[in-house]
């Protein structure tokens, strides 16, 4: 009886050792060369291609687009005569003024076409 005994003990030891060793192993190991990455890469910014003045001769007007996604306008003679943000979406200019009021002009090319006039790149 004392040899059933040690054998059934060894048992449960070797099996309770051989469970705790299951659960320190991962079921499969990942291999990080193969694993897809959880964000896409972003973009160019279509802002990027605004970036410098603007000018619509017959409005006296000019409008100046900086990296940051801010402008500012020159109205006849006036300078620094509005200021915002300015954002491109689907080939549309947005001039989205300090004042509330948002522009629209369509981007084609080296213009811009606004309903107070053309801006053409300087």
């Amino acid at each position: 009886m004392s040899s059933r005994l040690a054998a059934t003990a060894l048992a449960i030891v070797l099996l309770t050792g051989l469970a705790g060793c299951a659960d320190d192993e991962p079921a499969t190991p990942s291999d990080p060369t193969s694993a897809t990455p959880s964000a896409t890469v972003p973009s160019e910014d279509p802002r990027a291609d605004l970036v410098g003045s603007w000018r619509a001769d017959e409005a006296d007007w000019t409008v100046h687009f900086a990296a940051d996604g801010t402008f500012t306008e020159d109205f006849e003679g006036n300078v620094d005569f509005r200021r915002g943000t300015y954002r491109v979406e689907d080939g549309i200019v947005y001039l989205d003024g300090d004042d509330g009021e948002t522009t629209e002009g369509e981007l084609s090319g080296d213009t811009i076409n606004f309903k107070l006039g053309m801006l053409e790149r300087l």
